[in-house]
Formats: C-alpha cells, structure tokens, sequence
C-alpha cells in the first residue's frame, strides 16, 4: 500500500493572470467530464489546452473527495519514467520493488479522485497504456488530458480546444463592440497589464480586431504580441505582423495553418531578440523544467556570449517574456514555456552545436552531484535537499544523454551511483536503482565506477528487502578486490555488513563494519560513508546484547553530526538511541527522541527512516501502556514499509521485536480493539498519520477518527525548571546561552526543551514562544 508523504500536493495551481475568454469551453468540459471518466482536451500548441484543463479542475475539484493532482509531462522524456512521475506527483513515497504501475493501481483503487496529465503528445503510447489500465483498475478515477493529439483509447472522450473567437475585419461591426469578443478581449486585459491604463477605444479598436484575425485566435500567440507593447502602438504592431506572415506564407505546406501561424509569431519574436539572446535563448533549452543563474552561466556562457553579459541577457529575454522568473525557497529559477523551449531546441539543433550544449549540461550536472555529495554530511545539508529535488528533472536528463550517447555510459556509472544519498533521503530509490541497472547494463568494463555502482545498487536492494542485493554486493566486493580499489572495497564490506545483519547474521556483521571504517579512514570519502556506517554497527551491538557498545557509537555519532551541523543521519542516530532507552525502562526519553527524529526528517522524504521510526514509536508506546494509540501507530508504519519493501528491512531480531509488542497490545486491548486502530493507522493519509504520531493539531481534520481537536496545553505541566527554561527560550536564548545561565550542559537545556515540546504537543521554540508570552503579558498586567 503507497503512502502519501505529510506534504500533500499542490492539486490546482493557482492562477497567475485573470480567466478569459472560455466560459463556454469550460461548462462543455464539465459536462463532459460529469458523464466521462477520460477527456482529453486536444488542440494546437498555445491554444490554451492546460488553462482550460486548469480552470475546469478548480471549478469540480470539491466533486473529488479525494482531491485533484496535476502531472505535468513537459519535461519526462524517458517514458520507462511515466509511472514514477505520477507517483511524485501524488507525492506517493513509495520505494519498494514492487512495479510503479502495481503501486498507482492499488492507491488509486477505491479514490474519487481527478488526475489531470499534462503535455501528453511526446510520450502518447506511455500515456494512452497508462491511462487505460488505471481507469480498469481504479473505478473512481477519472482523467483529464491535454495533448496535441488524442489518446485513441476505448472510453476516451475527445474535446477539440479551438481557438478564441474573434471578429472578422472585414465584415461590419458597432464600434465600441469589439471587447465582446474573447480574442479582444484577452488582448486587451495582457496588454493593460504590460501598458498600464490601456483600453480598446475608436482609435485602436480595427487595429486590435485585424491583430487579433492575424493570430488567429491562438491565446499564447496573443499573449506574445501583447508583450511588444512596451515598444510598439497597437497599429505598428498589427502592420509588423502582416507584412511578417506574407512573408511566411512559403514555409512547410504539410504543417497546420495555425502551427505555421504560431511558429511565425514566435519566429517574429525571435527576429525581435539580439543576436546574443537568440543564442541564450537557444542553449537554454538543454535545461529540463527550468534552471538558475548559475547554471546558466556554467553551462551557456564562452565566447560568444561572455560570462559577465549572462545576467543582463537573462534579465532582457525576462522581460520579453522568454524567461518565466520563478522563486522556490528564496532562490530564483526560470523557465520556459514548453513551447518557446521546443523552439529554441529547434534553433539549437539547426545550429550544429546541440551535442556541445547537451554535453555541458551533463557535465554541469556531474559537478552539481560531486559538489552535493562533498557536502552532504554538514550544514548546507537541507539546501542541497531542495537544490537536488529542483533539479531532478535536470539529473534525468543528464542520466539519459549519458546513457544514448556512445562513450558516455560510465560517466552514467558515476552521475547514478554518486549521489546514493539522494536516492534514499529524497524519497527515489526505485528511481536511482532503475538508473543505476540502466547504467550497469550499458558499461560492463571493470573500473571504479562499476564497483560503486554495483555497490550503490545493492544498498538500495539491501534497504528494500531484496534478495538480490546479496549478489549485486558480492560482485561489487569481488570488482573491488580484482582492481585493488579500497575506496571499493570499504565501500562493499560496510554493505554487506549491513545486508548480513538484516537476514539474520549479526556476529558476522561487527567486523565487516569494523574493517569498513577502518578502510573509509584510509581514503578520502566523504564523512557521510563511515558515519552511516555507525548506524547499522550502534544497531547491531544493541540486538546482540552489547548496551555498552551500542551507547558508545551513537555517542560518537551524535557527537560527529552536532559538530559538522548534519541532520539526516543524527535522526537515525536517534532512533537507534530510543531503542537504547527503551531497553533500559526509559520510555518517556525514547518517545522525546522519537518524536523530535520524526519532526526534525520533515524536510527530506525518506520513507525507510519515517517506517522504523513510527514502528519503534510504536513499540515505545506500548510500553508506555497506551495500547490503542500504539495499534494505530503501528498501522501507519506498517503502511510505511509496504513502500519500501520488507518490514524493518526483513531483520528476523527487529520482527520478533515487533511480534512481541504487538502481542503484549493484543493482551491488553483485545484483538478486536487492536485490529480496528491497526486498521484505522493504515487509513491515514500522511499529513494525517504523522500528526497523529506527533500530537500535532490537524486544523480542520480529525484527528484518527477521535472528532475532536487538540485540547489546549495545560500550563501545570511543565516542572519548575522546565517552566524557567521556558521562559528562557520566550526571551530568546539559545540552548547554549540557556545552559550557561542555568549552569547546566547544553545536552541538558536540549533535553529540558525537548521535553516541554512534548508536553505542550508543540513542534518549535516559536509555539513556546506563542504560548508563553500571552501568560506572561497578562501576568504584568495582573501585577499593576
């Protein structure tokens, strides 16, 4: 069963510029969609397909209990990739070997939900495959397309999304009457807001009509002639326009008439761009889903367009409305609409020096992924999360030219296996194993990148329960061993360590590990290989027995996280430390770590870690005696490890664990009671599942059925030293300033603040901050 992550998906975009022009279009749509499970909106290019299909989702959405998701298709182009994209889109984090198509058909199973797929006519055979078996397999779906050409599937309902009515210029018409018409129209509101106080009147309105006849309603090629406002009257605009498509009238007969209209605005446009634009401009398209300055600047700049002129460039072809400036996460990204970027792509290829550009850009993605991969284990760790998932579409196509282009295949090798964190911490590992086999597949040489890959691929395998990741690890060591690589073969000892443990072989375990950090502090790694090797060694020395041991390492770890300012591996560090106080009767400090692991893995994606945490959280309380609220918890990490393969990655000690607690739940509550909250964990949605595990108010939603909000924290129940650390943290001390005000370590002032989030059921320091200075306010008040 696939699980959504607590980030839900973004459903219907919010709209940008104002609606016009396709009432009507619109109420067609929804009527056919009322009686249809498949509509595809078909249509030329910039004729307004995914506006329409936008507005018709907004306007039906609440007729979907289960919401509506938007994949957007311009930028796959691999169409083995199809089904992982839906399931990003559904933000569904699964990652198990399970195929991608099992997966969407068993969550869509049983939802009322409307799935809106976008830009479909480059990867039509996938689609319309696709399409067809999840609407067999979900009888509650249904499906709205756009593409330039129809699925030609049973069941498909064809809308043809015409053009924007216009006037015709010759025939007789009232003046004053011209808004009427929706071509008009449209050009009139883009042009307001490009010319501010721009109104159709008598002097202007014949012209607008004989612009707008020209474009032939084609709303993106409208919005383009909108745009030269800030240089030209409406007149010369329209005259421009004649003269250019007489001109035009010569080009490829076998071509629609409005595609020839459309590629002749966009021609115009291109015309109306400097020579050093025009190049920008082309070059650019190499990028995937859009790209920052920096990337701009790496990959397009020599020569011809010097390094210092990029800026400038970009900036010119914004405002001409080539470049669409976005931001995510305070940085600035831009983009291009799929079709100015297909034209540009035509320019660039017609130039010759398409493979030049496309090799850059796979090599500016090598040295993103060495660069992200040098960092990881430190401070900007959240930045390069956000930075990869930015970029992933970028990453695909970066994989996909190594992969076709003769001689590339073992930068492929590297560019896959490099970045295993990326795989697993950003929620793709069936993705990165699919790219990696692609890879192994196509390069066969021995060398240093096979053995990593190798190795990669088989600790992926490993964390999802496969049996095949024993064979992949031991060709990856036997690979190391043959080419005397002990980067390598440190590398393949620490996984299979890691697989042995999980089928049962602990004592074996402990000196792979051990000879695998010994080989890491030989060779220049990165710190996240040794460190991440201290995960399974800590877990290791704790089933068998060895408490000591076990404390020690995540001792070591914690230490090594907290100095480098690194997050993802501290969590697991965590988790590891829960099980450690657990064992030694210390429920409540287990539950606080948990819980703060949990809070702390929000802004990654990684499933197998939020599977065992919930699951140890679960354990956690049910020795804390509160069966029914375990059975719940459990039910949501059960849910969690269906996405990733094996439960607790198939460790015959760690299940034996669970069958115990799970158990001693049963005895207390009845199985009856306990299989009704199981079941009712497994129901939740992510956003759900974890703000129940976290006591997190939901707002609006219930919270596992209990139909009642979270009650208000009760201020007696902090102590007197954590209510003084509270007050410490509303005047804005630091953990660190807090110890040393209260001459305690800083560990301690952690654990104190730890503890009052819990108690309170808050998640930061600025719901303490929130809760408290209201209390202290009316205190003051009191007092006077």
């Amino acid at each position: 069963m696939a699980v959504r992550s607590e980030k839900r998906p973004s459903g219907v975009p919010a709209e940008m510029t104002s609606f016009v022009g396709r009432r009507t279009e619109a109420a067609e749509v929804r009527t056919l969609l009322s009686a249809a499970r498949l509509v595809s909106l078909v249509g030329v290019g910039g004729v307004g397909k995914t506006r329409l299909a936008l507005r018709v989702a907004s306007d039906v959405r609440r007729a979907f209990a289960d919401g509506v998701c938007l994949v957007e298709l311009a930028a796959l182009k691999d169409a083995a990739l199809l089904p992982h994209t839906v399931l990003n889109s559904l933000e569904l984090l699964e990652q198990s070997t399970r195929p991608p198509t099992t997966v969407l058909s068993d969550y869509l199973r049983g939802r009322q939900m409307l799935l809106i797929i976008d830009n479909c006519e480059h990867l039509l055979q996938a689609v319309a495959d696709l399409t067809d078996l999840l609407l067999k397999m979900a009888p509650e779906l249904k499906i709205l397309i756009t593409s330039r050409q129809a699925l030609r599937i049973t069941g498909e309902h064809i809308y043809l999304v015409p053009p924007l009515p216009i006037p015709d210029p010759k025939a007789p018409y009232t003046p004053g009457t011209a808004t009427g018409s929706p071509a008009v129209s449209l050009f009139a509101d883009r042009a307001s807001s490009v010319v501010p106080g721009f109104t159709i009147n008598p002097a202007n309105e014949a012209a607008v009509i004989r612009l707008c006849h020209r474009l032939e309603g084609i709303p993106l090629a409208i919005e383009l002639a909108a745009v030269r406002l800030r240089v030209l009257d409406v007149s010369d605009l329209a005259n421009r326009l004649d003269s250019r498509f007489e001109l035009l009238l010569a080009g490829s007969r076998s071509a629609p008439k409005r595609h020839q209209t459309l590629k002749a605005l966009i021609d115009w446009s291109y015309d109306l761009c400097t020579a050093r634009e025009q190049e920008l401009w082309a070059r650019a398209a190499v990028f995937a889903n859009g790209f920052g300055l920096p990337a701009l600047e790496a990959v397009c700049a020599d020569e011809q367009i010097p390094f210092e002129t990029v800026l400038d460039t970009v900036a010119d072809l914004t405002e001409k409305s080539i470049f669409v400036r976005e931001e995510h996460g305070g940085r600035v990204r831009f983009r291009m609409l799929e079709t100015i970027r297909e034209y540009g792509h035509a320019r660039l290829r017609e130039s010759g020096s398409e493979p030049v550009f496309r090799r850059r850009h796979r090599d500016w993605c090598l040295q993103l992924v060495e660069h992200a991969a040098a960092e990881w284990f430190g401070p900007r760790q959240e930045d390069w999360a956000s930075v990869l998932q930015h970029e992933h579409a970028n990453l695909r196509g970066a994989l996909e030219y190594s992969l076709t282009e003769a001689g590339e295949s073992v930068v492929a090798l590297r560019l896959a296996s490099l970045p295993w964190f990326m795989w697993i911490a950003l929620g793709f590992m069936t993705e990165g194993r699919h790219w990696i086999e692609r890879a192994l597949d196509a390069d066969k040489t021995p060398s240093h990148d096979r053995a990593w890959a190798l190795a990669t691929c088989g600790y992926i395998a490993t964390l999802q329960g496969d049996t095949e990741a024993k064979a992949l690890l031991g060709e990856a060591h036997r690979l190391a061993v043959e080419l005397d690589d002990d980067a390598a073969r440190a590398y393949a000892k620490h996984l299979l360590g890691m697989q042995g443990n999980f089928t049962g072989d602990l004592a074996a375990g402990i000196p792979l590990f051990i000879e695998a950090l010994e080989g890491y502090a030989a060779v220049d790694v990165s710190q996240d290989y040794p460190n991440s090797v201290r995960i399974p060694l800590a877990l290791t020395y704790l089933l068998l027995g060895e408490l000591d041991k076990a404390s020690a390492v995540v001792d070591e770890l914690d230490r090594l996280c907290d100095g480098a300012g690194e997050r993802w591996l501290r969590s697991y560090a965590k988790c590891v430390r829960a099980f450690l106080d657990l064992l030694s009767g210390r429920q409540t400090q287990a539950e606080i770590l948990l819980l703060d692991a949990l809070r702390s893995r929000q802004p990654f994606h990684d499933n197998f870690f939020r599977a065992m945490a919930l699951d140890f959280l679960g354990w956690v309380t049910v020795a804390k005696g509160d069966c029914t609220r375990a059975a719940v918890i459990l039910g949501v990490a059960n849910t969690h490890w269906e996405t990733v393969g094996a439960p607790l990655f198939g460790s015959i000690q760690l299940q034996a664990g669970r069958r115990q607690f799970e158990a001693t739940a049963r005895k207390a509550i009845g199985n009856d009671a306990f299989d009704s909250a199981f079941n009712r964990g497994r129901e939740l949605d992510g956003n759900a599942a974890m703000a129940f595990a976290l006591r997190e108010p939901l707002g609006e939603r219930q919270q596992a059925g209990a139909g009642r909000s979270e009650p208000a924290p009760d201020p007696n129940a902090l102590t007197r030293r954590q209510r003084e650390v509270a007050e410490l943290v509303t005047d804005g001390l630091t953990n660190g300033e807090i110890a040393a005000r209260l001459f305690i370590s800083p560990r301690t002032a952690e654990g104190h603040v730890e503890h009052i989030l819990t108690k309170l059921g808050f998640t930061s320091r600025a719901q303490i901050v929130s809760w408290l200075a209201p209390q202290r306010f009316a205190s003051t008040n009191d007092a006077h």
